[in-house]
């Protein structure tokens, strides 16, 4: 079995479509509203990737990153961001795992990320 993806977007009919998506393609998949919930869910070594909206209004999805960093450095973080959102998202690739995805996408182009880092 792949490892788990961790989806985070504050947008509710968002998220319900994407686990729907993935949840239809093999994936298992947790998904939380904000940065709180998804740090409640996260254990190191439980999840090979995250999803991350990046437009999230509490706390930004850089900042959920920079956490997750901290407890599990393994972990892929894709960030969802709109062109607007860029230049933050370009300052915050550190390493190889880390990724990001613009808003709008295709449902294809957010599974051939998945395949990109997932078995």
């Amino acid at each position: 079995m792949s490892p788990m993806i961790l989806l985070v977007d504050e947008d509710r009919l968002l998220r319900e479509v994407l686990q729907e998506y993935l949840a239809a393609r093999g994936y298992a998949l947790d998904a939380a509203e904000n940065n709180i919930e998804a740090l409640r869910l996260l254990e190191p070594g439980k999840y090979g990737l995250a999803l991350i909206g990046q437009g999230m209004k509490q706390e930004s999805g850089l900042k959920l990153l920079k956490e997750i960093r901290k407890l599990d450095r393994d972990m892929v973080c894709v960030i969802m961001t709109s062109y607007t959102n860029l230049h933050d998202i370009f300052k915050n690739l550190e390493d190889e795992r880390t990724d990001y995805l613009l808003k709008p996408f295709q449902l294809s182009e957010l599974h051939n990320m998945v395949k990109k880092y997932l078995p």
